[in-house]
Protein backbone atom coordinates (compact mmCIF):
# COMPACT_ATOMS: atom_id res chain seq x y z
CA UNK A 1 0.00 0.00 0.00
CA UNK A 2 3.16 2.52 1.38
CA UNK A 3 4.47 1.87 -2.04
CA UNK A 4 1.66 2.76 -4.36
CA UNK A 5 1.12 5.78 -2.48
CA UNK A 6 4.76 6.76 -3.33
CA UNK A 7 4.71 5.50 -6.38
CA UNK A 8 1.27 8.16 -6.95
CA UNK A 9 3.31 11.21 -5.61
CA UNK A 10 6.47 10.43 -7.93
CA UNK A 11 3.91 10.46 -10.58
CA UNK A 12 2.29 13.72 -9.05
CA UNK A 13 5.85 15.33 -8.63
CA UNK A 14 7.41 14.15 -12.28
CA UNK A 15 3.98 15.69 -13.99
CA UNK A 16 4.72 19.00 -12.51
CA UNK A 17 8.60 18.96 -13.34
CA UNK A 18 7.71 18.42 -16.98
CA UNK A 19 5.17 21.04 -17.12
CA UNK A 20 7.73 23.21 -15.46
CA UNK A 21 10.29 22.19 -17.92
CA UNK A 22 8.08 23.02 -21.15
CA UNK A 23 7.48 26.63 -19.82
CA UNK A 24 11.33 26.85 -19.21
CA UNK A 25 11.70 25.57 -22.99
CA UNK A 26 9.36 28.27 -24.78
CA UNK A 27 11.15 30.60 -22.65
CA UNK A 28 14.49 30.14 -23.97
CA UNK A 29 12.52 29.73 -27.70
CA UNK A 30 11.10 33.15 -27.04
CA UNK A 31 14.71 34.31 -26.44
CA UNK A 32 16.19 33.79 -28.89
CA UNK A 33 13.51 34.49 -31.45
CA UNK A 34 13.41 37.85 -29.62
CA UNK A 35 17.60 38.06 -30.33
CA UNK A 36 16.23 37.41 -33.92
CA UNK A 37 13.72 39.80 -34.46
CA UNK A 38 16.42 42.79 -32.47
CA UNK A 39 18.91 41.50 -35.13
CA UNK A 40 16.53 41.46 -37.90
CA UNK A 41 14.25 44.74 -37.04
CA UNK A 42 16.65 47.09 -35.68
CA UNK A 43 20.12 45.80 -36.80
CA UNK A 44 20.85 45.62 -33.40
CA UNK A 45 23.02 42.58 -31.56
CA UNK A 46 21.73 41.89 -28.48
CA UNK A 47 22.06 39.26 -25.82
CA UNK A 48 18.51 38.31 -24.53
CA UNK A 49 17.98 37.06 -20.92
CA UNK A 50 14.75 36.08 -18.87
CA UNK A 51 14.09 35.45 -15.34
CA UNK A 52 10.84 34.05 -14.10
CA UNK A 53 9.74 34.52 -10.38
CA UNK A 54 6.74 33.68 -8.83
CA UNK A 55 4.84 33.43 -12.38
CA UNK A 56 6.48 36.99 -13.14
CA UNK A 57 8.76 37.45 -16.21
CA UNK A 58 11.61 40.03 -16.35
CA UNK A 59 13.84 40.46 -20.05
CA UNK A 60 17.03 41.76 -19.77
CA UNK A 61 18.35 42.77 -23.21
CA UNK A 62 21.73 43.53 -23.53
CA UNK A 63 23.30 45.55 -26.30
CA UNK A 64 26.79 45.12 -27.96
CA UNK A 65 26.53 48.68 -28.99
CA UNK A 66 24.74 51.64 -27.97
CA UNK A 67 21.89 52.57 -30.04
CA UNK A 68 21.89 55.31 -32.53
CA UNK A 69 19.25 58.23 -32.35
CA UNK A 70 16.83 58.89 -29.15
CA UNK A 71 17.73 56.77 -26.21
CA UNK A 72 14.05 56.68 -25.17
CA UNK A 73 12.58 55.77 -28.57
CA UNK A 74 15.22 52.60 -29.16
CA UNK A 75 14.06 51.39 -25.51
CA UNK A 76 10.70 51.14 -25.80
CA UNK A 77 11.13 50.03 -29.75
CA UNK A 78 13.23 47.24 -27.67
CA UNK A 79 10.33 46.59 -25.83
CA UNK A 80 8.27 46.20 -28.07
CA UNK A 81 9.79 43.75 -29.90
CA UNK A 82 10.58 41.83 -26.63
CA UNK A 83 6.85 41.45 -25.92
CA UNK A 84 6.12 40.18 -29.29
CA UNK A 85 8.48 37.53 -29.31
CA UNK A 86 7.44 36.40 -25.70
CA UNK A 87 4.56 34.47 -25.49
CA UNK A 88 4.31 34.71 -22.04
CA UNK A 89 3.45 38.39 -20.26
CA UNK A 90 7.11 40.37 -19.63
CA UNK A 91 6.31 42.36 -16.74
CA UNK A 92 9.90 44.39 -16.91
CA UNK A 93 12.51 44.67 -19.79
CA UNK A 94 15.48 46.02 -18.49
CA UNK A 95 18.05 47.48 -21.68
CA UNK A 96 21.85 48.14 -20.92
CA UNK A 97 25.00 48.50 -23.60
Amino acid sequence: MRLWNWAGALLIVSSVGGFACGGFRESLEDSKRATSALKSELGLDAQVSFRVVNGHTSVAVRLATPPSGDAATAKRTIVDVVNRSFRAKVDRVDVSF
